[in-house]
């Protein structure tokens, strides 16, 4: 259980019209978050408990080997509480040899009806019985599957998992990290291969529609290039991608459109884009989150993209942010110690850019 606490170590406003608290504190690993119809705000942990070596003859990324468990979980912060409790547990989850953690990504609505895209699982992350997929989770916790993703990129892997199988840098379940609704459909991205699938059939019915459940929207590894692609917002007919950069690229971040406009780069000379939102005036904002800010050493930052493409510092001192929304009250929220940090310090913000 997580209480709401005003902030130990507030970051720095660079402007005089920012404005920063504390929503709820106690998370390990806080990734996803969500606003329900009602203004309930739904976070996802990643925190992995002590989990097993995988003994299976699984194909692993240089980060590996993997230790799998089932300790992610869904929290619920009901409008005007004071504490989060527990909706939804033991959902997989599993940590590197590194130290990076995997399993609830990111959470959204479909009208009434919760989302949860589930990476912690797959033979590469230790679990050869567990899946990567799409959840739909009722307001009792049960779960339902809408969606085997690791089935679907097994078979589809992309351009890049054609040209680099296993390479140093392949994940075969993929690393799902982001997703979206849109007009109608739920989109999810996926890091490691550089792959945008739409998922379906709408997920507010318990009926299956015909044809497949997952298709791909594009091919990013092929539109735009290698990539870490970690984070989709939607913004009317058009679709924006925030990339956290690579290794070998010193993380250097990027955001690209997709519109009937022409698809684009819109911005650059970004590090490690971790998360994208718009706010209310249409001013789009990303959240970097340097991978050398483990265990919440305060080097991320909230920028705002400019019309040229160029950013603004809004607030620096950043402790490994992982996640970023707007709320119903226009607000943007976002997740603090969501990377190498003790389990149990992470929390969420709110934030106000008059």
């Amino acid at each position: 259980m997580a209480a709401i606490v005003l902030m130990a170590n507030a970051p720095s406003a660079l402007a005089q019209d920012v404005s920063v608290s504390t929503v709820v504190s106690g998370l390990s690993d806080p990734r996803g978050l969500a606003f329900a119809r009602n203004n309930d705000l739904y976070i996802a942990e990643t925190w992995t408990a002590p989990g097993t070596l995988t003994t299976t003859n699984c194909f692993q990324s240089v980060i590996g080997p993997f230790t799998g468990g089932f300790t992610s979980r869904i929290l619920r912060l009901r409008r005007g509480g004071d504490t989060a409790s527990v909706l939804a547990d033991g959902f997989p989850s599993s940590t590197a040899a590194v130290g990076d953690n995997f399993g609830l990504a990111d959470l959204t609505f479909d009208g009434q009806q919760l989302l949860a895209l589930s990476g912690g699982g797959g033979c590469s992350k230790g679990h050869p019985e567990a899946v990567n997929e799409l959840l739909a989770v009722d307001r009792d916790g049960s779960r339902r599957s809408v969606a085997n993703l690791s089935a679907w990129i097994l078979a589809n892997p992309g351009q890049k998992g054609v040209e680099q199988f296993q390479s140093p840098d392949y994940e075969p379940d993929g690393v799902w990290f982001g997703m979206t609704r849109n007009r109608g459909r739920i989109l999810a991205v996926e890091a490691n291969h550089g792959l945008l699938v739409e998922i379906a059939p709408p997920v507010g019915s318990q009926g299956t529609a015909p044809g497949p459940t997952v298709s791909l929207v594009a091919d990013l590894y092929k539109m735009f290039g290698d990539n870490t692609y970690t984070s989709i917002v939607a913004e009317g007919r058009e679709l924006y991608l925030g990339t956290y950069g690579r290794f070998d690229n010193n993380f250097a971040g990027a955001i690209y459109r997709l519109s009937p406009r022409g698809n684009i780069q819109v911005a650059s000379g970004l590090t490690s884009v971790i998360a994208i939102a718009f706010d209310r005036a249409r001013r789009l904002y990303a959240l970097q989150a340097p991978i050398f800010d483990g265990g919440g050493a305060g080097l991320g930052s909230l920028v705002r993209i400019n019309d040229d493409g160029t950013h603004t510092v809004i607030l620096s001192g950043l402790a490994s942010p992982g996640s970023l929304t707007r709320g119903p009250d226009g607000a943007l929220y976002l997740t603090q110690c969501s990377f190498h940090c003790a389990p149990g310090t992470g929390w969420v913000s709110r934030v106000v850019v008059e």
